[in-house]
């Protein structure tokens, strides 16, 4: 019996000390890991922990003023697709800075992707359920 309760109390130990061990050595689930380069289709759900945890990652709202005024991601830059201007004002971003572009709803951002692999950007985030994905999630947003 003093044998069986002996081996108890060592198996015991060693099964909470290498449950302390794994505990250390696995990161926190809200540790931000780093952007990857490349093109990624995310949803608003996603970006929402992304802009939390990647405070360098840039919002562009490629919608119409109409739509941005009528509310916006807070901080979001705000960059026209239907204007003349559109492409040039990208080309003066810089190329490795993460952005997070999205429209609407997915189409016009979809679109602009192609702009963004031509002009060389290396880390873009596309919403492709647009602004309307975000507040479906209740994400925070502002108007003006």
């Amino acid at each position: 019996m003093k044998k069986r309760s002996f081996t108890y109390w060592i198996l015991t130990a060693f099964a909470f000390a290498s449950s302390i061990q794994i505990g250390i050595a696995s990161p926190a689930e809200n540790e931000a890991k780093p952007l990857k380069a490349g093109y990624h289709e995310i949803k608003a759900k996603k970006a929402g922990l992304l802009l939390k945890n990647h405070k360098d990652l840039i919002v562009l709202d490629i919608r119409t003023e109409k739509e941005y005024v009528a509310g916006h991601i807070a901080k979001a830059k705000h960059v026209d697709f239907y204007e003349s201007d559109f492409k040039s004002r990208l080309e003066k971003l810089d190329r490795k800075t993460p952005y997070l572009v999205h429209c609407a709803s997915g189409g016009r951002s979809g679109r602009s992707l192609e702009i963004f692999r031509d002009l060389g950007f290396t880390r873009v985030y596309h919403m492709n359920d647009g602004f309307k994905g975000w507040m479906k999630e209740k994400l925070p947003s502002k108007k003006g």
